[in-house]
């Protein structure tokens, strides 16, 4: 048995050359952000909410151990020291604003 022809051998199509792609030129612009004073208080704000909202409010262990010294008799109430205290976070709070 012989085969003459297989298939259609002459009709294969080669492949076109393909057009040749330019580069792109390189450009020398880039990408920047700028965060607003806004947002960055907003930030520091959110911040600082978080770390107060993570310190309990009373320390109840001090708050039992002056319990326990009123009870006893042992607490002693220094005006001075008390009077210096306040006046302490007064001018902080006013430094701050």
């Amino acid at each position: 048995m012989v085969i003459d022809k297989i298939g259609n051998i002459k009709n294969i199509v080669e492949p076109k050359n393909s057009k040749s792609v330019e580069k792109t030129r390189s450009t020398n612009k880039s990408d920047s952000v700028e965060i607003s004073s806004e947002a960055k208080k907003a930030a520091e704000q959110s911040k600082i909410a978080h770390v107060v909202k993570q310190t309990p409010d009373i320390r109840a262990e001090r708050v039992r151990e002056i319990k326990e010294m009123i009870a006893n008799g042992t607490y002693k109430f220094d005006d001075d020291r008390i009077i210096e205290k306040v006046a302490e976070k007064i001018a902080m709070q006013l430094l701050h604003k």
